[in-house]
Order: structure tokens, then C-alpha cells, then sequence
């Protein structure tokens, strides 16, 4: 795997659900919902060889996915699969014997979780199915999709200009503009649209003091090095260090999502840390963490990354579901295959806390056929936001050269 200069590593579970109340009622434990656990380990085993995949073949600087928002939008394509092609994304999202019912409920309950507005985080999910208004889908997909994903589904005439901009508005309304758009245009040969949207805000639960912040060097991949805007605090926090990288923990606002922030050690690179990544050692690193007085000295940094999934997808195994042999006769009766997985991702990070948004899509057509406790971000690291309950990844990216500026 090529070591880029600045990857931004940052998994992102966001979806747009509209819930507006000030207060809600408590929910019930996500651990007492059948196979929860089962299938939040599958999902982060998908972001992390989701993300291993496009660390390797991305050179830019920075860089960021969703892994939450791709398995959501690509489980609601899942309700409309059928033979090889379920099989093929019930291996590729690792939901073993997990049925089709039970990862709807799952997820369902995901998005209820992360959503949940008593929070003291801004975390919001939104899903829609954008349908050209000639080709005629299965009222059991629709409906399938809107008890558990909460979808609304809109029949459009995919020849006028104006839906276009009627998909990109929904975008840009529930990234809360962070998001402009999604699509550059629509394809004759498309026939519908599965979309999600996720958008994330909150402050720091220690807030970093502007007033420390100052111009630092940042030594990038490649040897090149910058003067950026570093921030720094001086906290107990949950730290763990091994052979490979240390790490600190982060939390936000209330305590519901973290960042975790991995520092490779000074022999060792970004790449090496992701090649180890999986849920398995995930877990494990996690279980290790221990409270400890930590100084943590960390650039401020923005960015937007679009990415198209197809290749990283067609490895992990979901290659069927592109060809004219890709069975949707659960979405319709005319035979139908994925264009293309298109993701676009923002993030802000400064001293107040953390802004970030992710948007993926997917096209649907017809088919023919041990170091020191003071940590010193100069070089690039990785940071992951989690959710607490759940455990799922939110947003997982590598900083190799932070930018900041509007």
C-alpha cells in the first residue's frame, strides 16, 4: 500500500432523519436489538477494508469516506437484490448469517442511535430514492426501504433540468450546505437514484484554548514541511500506545462520539497502521486504553474529497452487481445493474469542536445485458469518530498535510 502525504481518516456514520424535538425519550439498548453486535462488527470491518482500498490507490494529501453512510445507502440497494447478487453483498458487508430482515432492524436502529437528539450532538441522516418517472419500480422495494430507512421516494422526469437541481437542493438541505451537490449531471441511461446524506456537528467535551494555537511545522509525507495553525490542550484522557502508534481519545460534547487520533511512532507510517486495521484489533486497542494526563498538540484542518467506489467495491466482492448479470428483480422487473458508488465528504476541525458532512450515491441503469504521553501531531496520523453506543465508525481519514482557511 502507497503512503500518501495527507490522508484524512474518518469514519462517518450520519444520516438526515428530521427529527426536530428538543428532547426525546430515551432509547432502548441498541445490545438488546438480534444481532446487533454481529452486524455493527460486520460494518466496521467493511469501513476498514472499504478504506484500505481507497488508501491504496489515493495519492492526494488528504483524504476522507463514510463508511456508515456507504453501508447504509448500499443496504437499502441490498432490499432490491436477489440470488448471486444478494449473496454478494451479504459476503461483502461481512453480515454472515445475518438475514435481510435483521440487518433492515439493525440499521434501522443504527440510524435511531445516531440520530438521537438528547445527545448534545448534531448528528443527522437523510435517504431518498430518486426514480425516473417511466421506469417502474416495485412498491415492496419503496416500502421496504421507508420503514427502515425512513427513504422518501420521488418519481421525476429525469429528462428536465430542473431535476437535476431538485436532487442537488435535497443534497445541500441536509448537509446543511456543506454538500453543494452530488451529481454533475443525469445520465440518459440512468433510471434511479439511491442517495444518503449525513451531517454531523459538535463541540469538543475539553475545548481546545484559541488562544494557544500558533504556527508550528507540519512534516508531511515526501519530506516536505509546512508552518500550519496548531492547537493544544493539556488533558486526562483515555491514551494507549504500542509497538506501532500512540493514540488518544478525544471526546465530544456529552460524551456520545469520540475522535480517535493515531500517531504512527517514529519508524513506522500511516500505511503500516492501516494494514493492520480490522474490527477484530479494533476492538482490542479500544479495550487497552487507560486514563492518563495527556498534552495534545494537533493542527486545525479542513477539506472536501470525492471519491467513486466502484473499484474498491468490485474487490471486496461485490463485482456482480455491476455487470449485466447483477439480479435486481426485487427493484424491478426490467433487468437493472449499478453504475457507480459516488461518495463526497467534508470535514472541519478546529478549537471549538468538529463539522463534518458525507454524501453517497448510487446510480442505478439498465443493463444491455511505548513512546512519551506528550503527543506532537507534526507528521501525518490518522483520527476516527465513533459513536458510543453502537460502536460504529462514523468517519475514519489520514491528515498528511492539514490545510485551514475558508
Amino acid at each position: 500500500m502507497k503512503s500518501t502525504p495527507l490522508i484524512l481518516l474518518f469514519l462517518f456514520l450520519l444520516m438526515l432523519q428530521g427529527c426536530d424535538k428538543e428532547t426525546q425519550q430515551p432509547l432502548p439498548s441498541f445490545e438488546s436489538v438480534a444481532k446487533s453486535k454481529q452486524i455493527i462488527r460486520a460494518n466496521n470491518e467493511f469501513a476498514f477494508s472499504l478504506f484500505k482500498e481507497i488508501a491504496a490507490s489515493e495519492d492526494k494529501a488528504n483524504f476522507m469516506i463514510s463508511p456508515v453512510s456507504a453501508s447504509l445507502v448500499l443496504g437499502m440497494v441490498y432490499n432490491g437484490a436477489e440470488g448471486d447478487t444478494q449473496k454478494a453483498f451479504a459476503n461483502t458487508l461481512n453480515y454472515g448469517d445475518a438475514t435481510l430482515e435483521e440487518t433492515n432492524v439493525v440499521n434501522k436502529n443504527i440510524i435511531d442511535n445516531l440520530t438521537y437528539t438528547g445527545s448534545g450532538s448534531t448528528f443527522k441522516i437523510a435517504n431518498s430514492i430518486w426514480i425516473r418517472n417511466t421506469f417502474p419500480v416495485k412498491d415492496s422495494f419503496i416500502s421496504l426501504n421507508e420503514e427502515f430507512y425512513n427513504a422518501k421516494a420521488a418519481n421525476m422526469d429525469f429528462g428536465d433540468p430542473q431535476t437535476l437541481n431538485t436532487i442537488n437542493n435535497w443534497v445541500s438541505d441536509n448537509t446543511n450546505n456543506k454538500i453543494p451537490a452530488i451529481l454533475d449531471n443525469i445520465d440518459p441511461s440512468m433510471v434511479l437514484y439511491a442517495i444518503n446524506a449525513l451531517y454531523f456537528k459538535s463541540d469538543w467535551k475539553y475545548r481546545f484554548d484559541p488562544d494557544k494555537t500558533k504556527n508550528l511545522p507540519f512534516h508531511g509525507d515526501g519530506g516536505q514541511t509546512k508552518s500550519v495553525a496548531m492547537m493544544a490542550m493539556e488533558q486526562n484522557l483515555p491514551y494507549y500506545a504500542n509497538d506501532m502508534f500512540a493514540s488518544v481519545l478525544l471526546p465530544y460534547k456529552n460524551d456520545k462520539y469520540t475522535m480517535s487520533l493515531l500517531l504512527p511512532n517514529e519508524d513506522k507510517s500511516v500505511s503500516d497502521i492501516i494494514d493492520m486495521m480490522d474490527s477484530k484489533r479494533w476492538d482490542q486497542w479500544h479495550d487497552a486504553y487507560t486514563q492518563a494526563e495527556v498534552t495534545v498538540t494537533m493542527p486545525k484542518y479542513t477539506f472536501s474529497y470525492k471519491k467513486k467506489f466502484n473499484d474498491a467495491l468490485i474487490n471486496l466482492g461485490l463485482g456482480i452487481a455491476f455487470t449485466d448479470g447483477a439480479d435486481f428483480k426485487g427493484i424491478s422487473d426490467l433487468s437493472t445493474k449499478i453504475s457507480f458508488v459516488l461518495q463526497k465528504t467534508f470535514i472541519e476541525v478546529n478549537e471549538k469542536g468538529t463539522e463534518a458532512a458525507a454524501v453517497t450515491a448510487i446510480g442505478i441503469e439498465l443493463t444491455s445485458a511505548v513512546p512519551s504521553n506528550n503527543l506532537v501531531f507534526d507528521r501525518p496520523f490518522l483520527f476516527v469518530i465513533t459513536e458510543k453506543e453502537t460502536g460504529s465508525i462514523c468517519f475514519i481519514g489520514k491528515v498528511g498535510m492539514p490545510e485551514y482557511g475558508k
